[in-house]
């Protein structure tokens, strides 16, 4: 009830903390038929862009809190939807998932603290969404603090953390799921590991010379020297991203289907970090060039 909780606090009220955007077609579609995944009561809980409960249990607590809280639960997914246009290329990345116009977006809502939340975001084919609810097509994770829409260094920050703790998991996953973990440990998830710490450590160095917020008022010295950070860190992702696709396709090989799932999951957050590299070098790019393509 903890999550129920949080969103309560807001009294149903619209949130206004966030720009006003105008968004794509996609990103409209997207927010059309975006639903809402809360985690409650130790279990999933579905809502439809009218917030009716999909999956999950009705219990009257829930009830009572979607009947008064319309009005904050909208502005909620345009917060998140924002939240993706501006700080990820999670949408931009999986564009071949969500093209058809039967084509959803859930937004699963955790925790994490005070005003915090983790979202994971799913794909699926809406005439099977509850025939096949577990076909769902893992797309990617976003950080949202309700309190403030603006991060810091470009959001950054939280996202190499997250690589950080999703490699802590996959390799305590590894030692459980895996059934020849000795044959796998030192060619693939050490080497990964140390990858990872090694991304980290220099992610975090590069992070400090990039401006905390407002590139608009930047000099375009300092904006330059912005692109040749954000490309070194990109290519170490892209050193990490092509060696944890290898050994995911020696886990298929090896049929090792109980663990190689949460490797998909590092894998694709690892591809949607690249392309929003990739996004932000060519948004300051256009900056530093004042060419106009439009």
């Amino acid at each position: 009830m903890e999550t129920l909780n949080i969103l309560g606090k807001f009294s149903g009220k619209r949130l206004d903390n966030f720009p006003a955007i105008q968004h794509t077609n996609l990103f409209k579609r997207i927010r059309e038929n975006f639903h809402i995944e809360l985690f409650l009561k130790g279990g999933h809980t579905l809502l439809s862009p009218c917030y009716t409960v999909l999956r999950g249990e009705a219990f009257p607590e829930l009830a009572g809190f979607l009947a008064q809280n319309e009005e904050f639960l909208d502005s909620l997914k345009d917060f998140i939807v924002n939240t993706l246009y501006v700080y990820s290329a999670v949408i931009e990345e999986n564009s071949g998932l969500l093209v058809n116009e039967q084509d959803i977006v859930i937004g699963r809502l955790r925790h994490r603290e005070h005003d915090r939340f983790e979202v994971k975001f799913y794909s699926h084919y809406q005439d099977e969404l509850e025939s096949a609810y577990n076909d769902k097509i893992y797309l990617g994770r976003a950080f949202v603090d309700l309190k403030k829409f603006e991060k810091e260094h470009l959001g950054l920050h939280e996202f190499f953390h997250s690589i950080l703790e999703q490699n802590a998991k996959i390799q305590e996953r590894a030692i459980h799921k895996l059934r020849y973990f000795d044959d796998y440990k030192k060619p693939y998830l050490d080497e990964i590991d140390y990858l990872v710490k090694e991304l980290n450590t220099e992610a975090l160095e590069r992070i400090k010379l990039i401006p905390k917020s407002d590139l608009k008022s930047v000099a375009t010295v300092t904006l330059v020297e912005c692109i040749d950070h954000l490309l070194i860190l990109r290519n170490l992702m892209v050193e990490l991203k092509d060696f944890t696709v290898e050994f995911e396709n020696k886990l298929r090989l090896g049929e090792e289907t109980s663990y190689v799932k949460y490797l998909f999951k590092f894998s694709k957050d690892l591809t949607n970090g690249i392309e929003y590299l990739s996004k932000l070098c060519y948004l300051i790019s256009q900056r530093v060039s004042k060419y106009p393509l439009v």
